[in-house]
């Protein structure tokens, strides 16, 4: 009585521990994505990535960062949370699952993944990881002032 007793309580344990370190993902909201005329960053990110975490409260404490802000629209899109995003086109809404909105935009699974885009969300820049406040207040000073039709976001980053 005592083995099978044993037993079962080891395979209980084992379900309690392969369930709880599961990846599976939540099912959430639909959120409709909107420039409002502005330039789009799209920021795709996990909700257990510490650079993610560290350039989300630099986009809230950094001055520089927050008065670029104002000249965009942001949007947040957890890599780990199965939401439907409804995207405005020319030809009516399109409707995407996460997963497939992160691969339309080349997202290849390393957080934070930041995608510049016109107001049509149309893709400008691509950022993989993280980059410091400095740098990345200059980059949206690099496509808000529309420097990239004429030239390359190293050569904007290289300019005093």
């Amino acid at each position: 009585m005592k083995k099978l007793l044993g037993l079962v309580f080891a395979l209980l344990l084992t379900l309690v521990i392969l369930t709880g370190c599961s990846n599976k993902k939540t099912s959430n909201d639909t959120v409709k994505l909107k420039s409002n005329g502005k330039f789009v960053v799209l920021i795709f990110d996990s909700t257990t990535c510490p650079y993610c975490k560290k350039l989300h409260r630099d986009l809230k404490y950094s001055e520089k960062l927050k008065e670029e802000e104002k000249k965009t629209v942001i949007y947040t899109i957890h890599v780990n949370k199965t939401n439907t995003y409804t995207l405005a086109t020319a030809k009516g809404n399109l409707k995407l699952q996460t997963d497939d909105l992160a691969q339309m935009y080349g997202f290849r699974g390393s957080t934070p993944f930041i995608v510049f885009c016109d107001k049509n969300f149309k893709p400008i820049l691509t950022i993989p990881g993280y980059l410091r406040p400095k740098t990345l207040s200059k980059v949206f000073e690099y496509i808000t002032s529309r420097a990239y039709k004429t030239m390359s976001v190293n050569e904007y980053l290289s300019t005093p």
